[in-house]
């Protein structure tokens, strides 16, 4: 990696986590397309993995908003969502397997975005943690399904129980990605590069969160879903 390339990777990845440090989620979303364009080997371990950066802060600073029971249902789903994604990734071609996440991510924000009404519910949390898993191993993007189906949550609670659903999930995948070889010494480079922008971005959101407490916030997180949505979708045309 050229110093012009290393200048770039530490914008990308200063600007997804400044996102996922402000609303819990946003790194791959914002990061994802032009880190993928430097190196196609950012997705799926090193963007997933470096997310945990920031879980840790949201999960310990903010606990005493972690919704309990949501992230128990969550957990519920994980394994059905881990493995699942996990024989997709080795089954499917990266351009299929990136056209159908992203299509289901855009096409479930706009839904949300233009009125319709989703109500939690057991069984909504337990698809949510599954489809978390599948969007994080297939495409390195577990927030999207997860806010989605919560959106209705508060600011402290949605980034308190999202990341601490993230944590796990991060963790979990990060031992199957390199139990079946997807996550090897290449990715543990690329990882190590990522480090300098994630931390000057965590810095960062400390700064932008005070303004989240506001109406907008839901639509928020919608739009930034569906953005990610729709550039996974063009980054495999």
């Amino acid at each position: 990696m050229n110093p012009g390339q290393f200048i770039l990777v530490t914008l990308f990845s200063m600007l997804g986590a400044t996102a996922q440090g402000s609303i819990g989620i946003g790194y791959g979303m914002v990061a994802g397309a032009g880190l993928v364009a430097i190196d196609p080997q950012f997705v799926p371990g090193p963007l997933l993995i470096i997310g945990v950066i920031i879980s840790v802060r949201h999960a310990v600073v903010e606990r005493e908003h972690l919704d309990r029971g949501i992230w128990l249902r969550a957990m519920l789903g994980l394994p059905v969502g881990l493995f699942s994604g996990l024989a997709v990734l080795n089954a499917m071609s990266d351009r299929t397997l990136g056209l159908s996440v992203g299509v289901a991510i855009a096409v479930a924000s706009v839904a949300l975005l233009l009125g319709l009404s989703v109500t939690r519910n057991p069984v909504l949390d337990v698809v949510a943690g599954g489809a978390t898993a599948f969007a994080a191993v297939t495409a390195s993007l577990p927030g999207p399904p997860l806010v989605v189906a919560l959106s209705e949550l508060r600011p402290a609670p949605m980034r308190a129980t999202t990341s601490a659903f993230l944590l796990v999930l991060t963790l979990v995948s990060f031992v199957s990605l390199s139990v079946t070889g997807n996550f090897g010494r290449e990715e543990y480079r690329l990882l190590a590069f990522l480090v300098p922008g994630t931390i000057l971005g965590l810095v960062a959101s400390r700064y932008v969160r005070p303004y989240l407490e506001a109406a907008w916030f839901r639509p928020l997180i919608l739009c930034i879903a569906g953005i990610g949505g729709v550039a996974l979708v063009l980054r495999n045309l």
